[in-house]
Formats: C-alpha cells, sequence, structure tokens
C-alpha cells in the first residue's frame, strides 16, 4: 500500500463527525471479530471500524478504525493489561495502548492507554468511538456466557 496520508489529512480524518451506519453490533465473542462502518462528512468519508478478540484471553482485544478507500488503519486501541509493544524509538510501552497514524510511523507508535479496566467492554467501546469522533454510535450487544 503506497498511499500516506499526511499528518493534517490524517488529523483531519481523525476529528471529523461520524455516524455509525448500523444501529448496533455485537461484541466479538473470543476468537472473532465484528466490523461495521461509519461515515464522516461526505458519502466518500467511509470507515471501517473492526473488534478483534483473543482467541486465548478474554480480556485482550483490539478495536482499529480504517479509512475504507485506501485501507488506512488510522486509529487502533489494544486492550491487554499485559502486553509489552516496542515502538519504533525502542522505548516499550505496557498494558492498554493506543496507536495515532502519523505520516512518520504509520499506525506503528504506541501510547499508554490509561483509566483502562479490560474487563469493562462496552466502556471501553464507547471510549474508543469517543475518540473517533462518533456522535452516532451503535448499541453494543455483549453476550455473556457463563462456563460451568
Amino acid at each position: 500500500n503506497n498511499v500516506i496520508l499526511s499528518d493534517s489529512e490524517a488529523r483531519r480524518l481523525l476529528e471529523m463527525i461520524k455516524v455509525s451506519l448500523k444501529s448496533a453490533i455485537d461484541f466479538p465473542s473470543m476468537g472473532k471479530e465484528t466490523k461495521f462502518e461509519v461515515k464522516g462528512d461526505t458519502s466518500k468519508d467511509i470507515f471501517t471500524i473492526n473488534i478483534y478478540r483473543s482467541k486465548y484471553n478474554q480480556l485482550k482485544y483490539n478495536y482499529g478504525a480504517l479509512v475504507k478507500k485506501n485501507g488506512i488503519m488510522i486509529l487502533k486501541l489494544h486492550i491487554s493489561p499485559s502486553k509489552v509493544h516496542q515502538n519504533p524509538d525502542g522505548a516499550k510501552i505496557i498494558g492498554s495502548h493506543w496507536h495515532i497514524y502519523t505520516e512518520e510511523h504509520f499506525c506503528r507508535e504506541a501510547y499508554p492507554a490509561s483509566d483502562i479496566n479490560a474487563d469493562d467492554f462496552i466502556e471501553n467501546s464507547t471510549m474508543f468511538f469517543n475518540k473517533f469522533n462518533i456522535i452516532e454510535k451503535p448499541k453494543i450487544i455483549y453476550q455473556y456466557r457463563t462456563v460451568d
């Protein structure tokens, strides 16, 4: 993928007000992914939101927001209390963290995400939707499963 967004264009896309094209989504079960689209200012500005949940650890899951027309990821939130991410400069970020697109590092650089309780799926989804400026959010349906 040879498309590069400038920092100012990425910021414009990030800050653009968006609405969900789905009224409700299912929070994924373990090893599964949920995808839905949100629309920005114009019908050209469509973004895909995906939520992926680890197959092995129910408290490890990722959110991503990408520009549909070119597949560029512009915002990610990785929820995992014990995950270690190494940034391009060698610094290590431990625990849940954000990735925000920059022209220099794309989405490779991470920033600590504070106040994250990995158990709080709906709260964390809402936080991600807010950060991506989705003002009309989908309702999140979360199936609590009990294991005997």
